[in-house]
């Protein structure tokens, strides 16, 4: 028989880094397919749904190795250790990615933000959309897009984090 129990940073670190490899994969096939600078909301509800996944099956697991007990307290540990896991794994390799993969990716971003600003307000002066782009420019560097997917990650992986706890939660009523 296993008596073995689950640790919180055991399951984070194990679906953290699935949920990271996950992300890299996606960021990989949207790469081969020339989709990185045309996303869409399709992209975004696949990546939140893989990060719903792992975090949910995550706690499941943890929960299921700990007699079937779970308390909110694990849960969020569990659910957030691997959002933060994740996060930083993905965001490593974004980092590297733009940096030393595809450098050139930076300006491309920067030249479809000049495009869609033309498209939508053609009466901007060459002034304001220099300035616009200045910022845009600033936003899309590597350790800062890095930095916001950190973030990011870390607070949807709370929100879900917190709401399967609640949902998936059950306390041991042996232990003090």
């Amino acid at each position: 028989m296993n008596d073995q129990k689950q640790t919180t940073g055991k399951v984070a670190l194990t679906y953290g880094t699935l949920l990271g490899v996950l992300s890299i994969i996606q960021a990989v096939i949207l790469y081969i397919t020339n989709s990185l600078l045309d996303q869409n909301w399709i992209t975004a509800v696949i990546g939140f749904a893989i990060m719903i996944g792992m975090i949910v099956y995550g706690q499941k697991v943890y929960k299921n190795g700990n007699g079937g007990y779970m308390s909110f307290k694990e849960a969020l540990k569990v659910g957030v250790g691997i959002a933060i896991t994740g996060a930083l794994i993905a965001a490593v390799y974004n980092f590297i990615f733009l940096t030393f993969i595809e450098p050139g990716l930076v300006d491309q971003i920067v030249e479809k933000q000049r495009e869609a600003m033309i498209e939508q307000s053609p009466n901007m002066t060459d002034a304001q959309i220099e300035q616009g782009l200045a910022m845009a420019s600033n936003f899309a560097r590597p350790w800062v897009q890095s930095s916001f997917q950190i973030v990011g990650g870390i607070f949807f992986g709370f929100i879900i984090s917190l709401i399967s706890g609640l949902v998936l939660k059950k306390e041991n009523p042996y232990q003090d």
